[in-house]
């Protein structure tokens, strides 16, 4: 295969541009039927600022490029040649957006938006799709950057590139590792997956409550003790009770509970989960910092900063974040006594770990936005210990055999239709419609990397938009494509239907996926539960069930 590259780096001060070796670098492309690899051999200290390599391909009529998004909630589908990959929306391009840092909560401030129907990016894996067979393209690491891959179905082009930005070599780089393989979709990802020597920590399913997608922020120890107690009879199906945001005083001030909601403190908490035969989980945005919390006024060295001394903000949740820096000695150190807290005063068997993209939106420390994010990764495996972990808005394969769970797409909305706000926001935000179509294009994961959060099922009837029948179809398509089966209703409101629906989702029935496909918006699922042959056929953009 013939391929073209280029590089633009920097040594002993002057920018270059490069298309292959010269008296700086050797470059050489290694290359096989299921490898290529790109190795650089620097002559002097290098820094590279862009490396991509380059081929021809031709794009059959009807092909489809996969396309895996950044992080958790980034959409991830499959597109046509007519189709358009979205870029941040004018809320994230506005002031509110700059001032807020939302352009760091996807990958806009290092990959080139597209402006085109026919051309994409996709995360460090892609294939392209006619008909049953795959040619797919993956790395087989992304520590020393993170590689993204293009596609021009318009010119007939692929190219495959790596986030080398602040990093500097003076010794041999492989700046790319790609797996290649063409066949059907779950040998080339059985095949993947074994190539890289990942495989999950855990084949147990988790089942239970979370409070978020009922309550959010206005959790109490009355709400959560009440919606317990309710649950408690059924503790023969749900062995798992997360509490979830809203617990502390402000995000990143995690020792201060907030006593007035939580009078008796977390570990009561904790041992009343227990009392009722549950494990016990929280939430926790470990890397985060509000803007107004005690860490952020009286710590402000220990948040990622710009080369000026000012904080990075990360996005504008909460009324806006930082992040904690996790190469400062003391934030480290804030963190790991942090998780001691949790796991060991406290009690929790499980934490939800999420906003990790966080620790790694610029390259800093000499290190590269790839290299920070699987330290980050490593030092919450290490904090955590064998205890479970459930990650949430994190670049995904960092995580692969390091989470047990994962949630592999944005969040679910109370209602299934993006609401003109939601438009224009960015990729990675509240929507139904991208939570389940990530679920589709990402099920490859799903018992491979590690089990995946669909996110949850909700069944009640009160402050929500969906119709009965849009519940009931969403319930059975979580228990389908997921390995976490999650409500977040008091399940004492239940009535007899609801109550049935609710044990149905969490029974452990023989389920496996037949064929799974999406065309013009269509959804068709067919599936095998306990030996009979069913199908799930629905508007993936309007909620309309066929």
């Amino acid at each position: 295969m013939e391929y073209t590259y280029h590089f633009t780096y920097t040594t002993g001060g002057e920018v270059k541009t490069a298309n292959g070796s010269n008296d700086d670098f050797d470059f050489v492309i290694k290359e096989s039927s299921s490898s290529l690899k790109a190795v650089i051999t620097p002559k002097k200290a290098i820094e590279i600022k862009s490396f991509y390599i380059q081929r021809d391909y031709n794009f059959a009529d009807g092909a489809k490029f996969f396309a895996n998004g950044f992080q958790s909630w980034t959409d991830t589908r499959e597109l046509t040649k007519n189709d358009k990959m979205d870029s941040l929306g004018t809320v994230g391009r506005s002031f509110y957006g700059r001032f807020n840092g939302i352009k760091y909560v996807g990958d806009y401030s290092f990959v080139t938006p597209e402006t085109e129907p026919g051309t994409f990016h996709s995360h460090s894996m892609a294939y392209v799709r006619n008909g049953k067979t795959l040619d797919f393209f993956g790395s087989l690491g992304d520590r020393t950057g993170y590689t993204v891959i293009y596609a021009d179905m318009n010119r007939g082009t692929l190219r495959f590139s790596r986030d080398l930005e602040g990093k500097v070599f003076d010794s041999e780089l492989v700046a790319l590792d790609l797996f290649l393989m063409q066949g059907e979709y779950d040998e080339v990802f059985d095949a993947y997956f074994n190539a890289m020597g990942v495989k999950p920590r855990t084949d147990a399913t988790i089942k239970g409550y979370t409070s978020w997608y009922n309550y959010y922020e206005k959790i109490n120890e009355e709400v959560i003790l009440r919606d317990l107690n309710s649950l408690a009879e059924y503790n023969d199906l749900v062995d798992l009770y997360q509490v979830d945001d809203g617990f502390e005083t402000i995000v990143g001030d995690w020792f201060y509970v907030d006593e007035k909601k939580f009078p008796h403190g977390m570990k009561f908490i904790a041992d009343a989960i227990h009392e009722k035969g549950f494990k016990a989980g929280l939430w926790l945005a470990p890397f985060g910092a509000h803007r107004r919390s005690r860490l952020a006024k009286e710590h402000p060295d220990w948040l990622v900063q710009f080369d000026n001394g000012k904080p990075v903000p990360v996005g504008h949740n909460w009324g806006g974040f930082y992040a904690l820096d996790i190469y400062n000695d003391e934030a480290r150190d804030y963190i790991k006594r942090l998780f001691n807290e949790v796991l060991n005063v406290w009690g929790f068997d499980m934490v939800k770990l999420d906003f990790l993209y966080a620790a790694s939106v610029i390259p800093m420390h000499g290190k590269t936005r790839g290299e920070i994010a699987y330290d980050a990764i490593d030092l919450l495996r290490e904090c955590v210990g064998d205890k479970p972990i459930l990650g949430c808005g994190v670049q995904q394969m960092p995580c692969f055999g390091k989470f047990e769970y994962m949630r592999i797409g944005a969040d679910m909305s109370l209602g299934w239709k993006h609401t003109l706000l939601r438009k224009n926001m960015h990729r990675e935000d509240v929507s139904t419609p991208n939570a389940i179509r990530n679920s589709i294009y990402r099920r490859a994961f799903n018992g491979r990397a590690f089990l995946c959060d669909p996110d949850v099922f909700l069944l009640r009837r009160t402050n929500i938009k969906y119709t009965p029948e849009q519940q009931t179809l969403l319930s059975q398509f979580i228990k389908l494509f997921g390995k976490v089966l999650l409500m977040s209703d008091n399940i004492a409101d239940y009535d007899e239907q609801q109550l049935k629906q609710f044990k149905h989702v969490l029974a452990d029935d023989d389920t496996k996926l037949l064929a799974v496909n999406e065309e013009n918006n269509i959804v068709f699922v067919d599936y095998l539960e306990n030996g009979e042959e069913k199908t799930l056929k629905f508007n993936v953009v309007d909620g309309t069930i066929f």
